[in-house]
C-alpha cells in the first residue's frame, strides 16, 4: 500500500517537474518570440533611417533632452512618384514628466530657404533631400532643435486606425471631397457628416487629407491636430490591450522613425490617460501670396518662445486680425472661355463654400484660356477664392477690369481641366 503511494508521489513529482520544465520552455519561447517580434518591428521602422547617414547625423549631433522635440511628417506619395513632398509638417514638443504636448503645424506652402536649394515651399525639402534636409530646414526656419523624427505613410495610415477599431473624433463641418477619398474605391467615404463619431480608417484619412475648404490647408491642419489629439488620448486605453499586436504591426509597416520600440513604449506609458487639454495645438500664421504662404515672423518667434518655455499657447497680444471670412468677400463671376454653364458652376462652387456671389454672366469676349482671379487690393481674399477653383492665376486689377465686388473671377477654357466638366474635382 505504502509503496503504491510512494510510486504515485514519485510519479506526481516527475509530472510536476515535467510541467515546470514545459512551462519554463514555453516562457522562454514566449520571451524569445516577443523579443524577435519587437526586433522585427524595430528593424522595419528604422530601416529607412539606417540607410540614410545624413538623417542619423542630423539627429545624433544634438544631445537628447527632456522635454524633447520631434518632427512629425505625413507623406502622401502617388504611385508614380519616387520621392514625396511632405503633406503634413508638425513639430511637437513633448514633456513626459509634466504629461504635456505642444504641436506647431507648418503650412506645406510656407516660403522658406532650403539649405543648398534656395527659396521654395517647405514641403519641397523632403523631395530634394528626404527627412534629413527637412530637419535642417525646419530647425533653421523655427530656430528650435529637432531631437527625433517620425514619418507616417498616409496611404497605409488607414490600416493603423482600423487596427485600433477606429478613432472617435468631433467633426466640425460636413466634408464631401472626392480627391481626399481617391485612396479607396468606397465612394461613400468621401462624405463625412458633422458630429462626434467613430471614424474608420478610410474616413479618418479623408478627414486628415481634405483641403476642400475656403481656407484650404488651414482647416486641414486644424483637423489633423484634432485627430492627433484624439489619437494620443485613445490609443492607450485598456480596451485596446488585445489589439496591441495588430496595432504594432500596422504601425511598423507605415511609420519610419529613429526611435526604438522601447522609447516609444516608454512614451506611451508616460502618457497613458493624458487629458486632451494637455495637448495644445497651433498653426503657424501666415498670409497667402501665390504661390506661397508667407509666415508671420514675429508671431512665429512668439509661439516658439512659449512652446520651448513650456507655457500655454496663446495668440500674440498684438497679432493681426484673422483672415476675412468667405461670407465677407463679394464675388463677380464671368464666363470668359465660352464653355456653356462654366460661370454658373464656378459661382455655385464658391457659393457652397460661403462666398457672397453678387453677379454671374459673360465676359465681353470668349478669349480667356486661363481662369483668372482678379482683385483690387486684397490678395489674400483672392487667394481664398483661387484655391476653391484650383487655379493660381491671381491678377491685380490696376483699373484694367470693370467690376463692383471685391473679387472678379473670369472662367477660362481651362475650366474642365481645373475642376472637371461637371464642376466636381478631378
Amino acid at each position: 500500500m505504502r509503496s503504491d503511494r510512494q510510486r504515485r508521489r514519485r510519479t506526481a513529482k516527475r509530472a510536476a517537474v515535467v510541467a515546470l520544465i514545459a512551462l519554463g520552455v514555453l516562457l522562454v519561447a514566449g520571451v524569445a518570440a516577443a523579443v524577435v517580434f519587437v526586433q522585427g518591428l524595430e528593424r522595419e521602422m528604422r530601416s529607412e533611417v539606417a540607410r540614410d547617414p545624413g538623417l542619423t547625423q542630423a539627429l545624433t549631433e544634438k544631445a537628447p533632452e527632456e522635454p524633447f522635440n520631434i518632427l512629425l511628417l505625413g507623406s502622401d506619395a502617388r504611385p508614380s512618384e519616387e520621392a514625396a513632398r511632405a503633406d503634413t509638417i508638425i513639430v511637437a514638443r513633448i514633456d513626459p514628466e509634466a504629461k504635456r504636448i505642444w504641436m506647431i503645424s507648418i503650412p506645406r506652402d510656407t516660403r522658406v530657404e532650403i539649405p543648398d536649394h534656395g527659396v521654395n515651399k517647405i514641403n519641397a525639402a523632403t523631395f530634394y533631400g528626404g527627412a534629413a534636409l527637412m530637419i535642417d530646414t525646419v530647425e533653421e526656419f523655427l530656430g528650435m532643435p529637432v531631437h527625433h523624427y517620425m514619418e507616417v505613410d498616409f496611404n497605409g495610415f488607414q490600416d493603423i486606425v482600423d487596427a485600433m477599431g477606429g478613432i472617435y473624433v468631433n467633426v466640425d463641418v460636413r466634408i464631401d471631397d472626392w480627391r481626399a477619398a481617391s485612396h479607396t474605391a468606397n465612394r461613400d467615404a468621401r462624405i463625412i457628416e458633422p458630429g462626434y463619431q467613430l471614424l474608420d480608417g478610410e474616413r479618418a484619412l479623408v478627414f486628415m487629407r481634405s483641403r476642400d475648404f475656403p481656407d484650404a490647408d488651414f482647416t486641414r491642419m486644424k483637423h489633423q491636430q484634432e485627430f492627433f489629439k484624439a489619437l494620443a488620448s485613445q490609443s492607450m486605453r485598456w480596451s485596446n490591450a488585445l489589439k496591441l499586436p495588430g496595432m504594432a504591426r500596422e504601425f511598423a509597416r507605415n511609420v519610419t522613425t529613429d526611435m526604438g520600440v522601447g522609447q516609444i513604449v516608454s512614451l506611451a506609458q508616460a502618457f497613458r490617460g493624458i487629458d486632451e487639454s494637455n495637448v495644445q495645438t497651433t498653426t503657424l500664421p501666415g498670409e497667402w501670396r501665390s504661390p506661397y504662404v508667407i509666415a508671420d515672423a514675429e508671431h512665429k518667434e512668439y509661439l516658439v518662445e512659449r512652446v520651448m518655455a513650456g507655457e500655454d499657447i496663446e495668440d500674440r497680444p498684438d497679432a493681426e486680425e484673422p483672415a476675412r471670412a468667405p461670407g465677407d468677400i463679394t464675388v463677380t463671376v464671368r464666363n470668359g472661355g465660352g464653355i456653356a454653364g462654366s460661370a454658373a458652376m464656378a459661382a455655385e462652387r464658391l457659393r457652397a463654400r460661403g462666398f457672397d456671389i453678387r453677379e454671374v454672366g459673360n465676359a465681353n469676349q470668349f478669349v480667356y484660356e486661363e481662369t483668372l482671379v482678379v482683385y483690387r487690393d486684397d490678395e489674400e481674399a483672392a487667394g481664398m477664392v483661387a484655391r476653391q477653383l484650383k487655379t493660381d492665376r491671381l491678377v491685380p486689377s490696376r483699373g484694367m477690369y470693370s467690376f463692383e465686388t471685391d473679387i472678379l473671377v473670369v472662367v477660362g477654357s481651362d475650366w474642365r481641366t481645373l475642376v472637371g466638366a461637371d464642376g466636381s474635382d478631378r
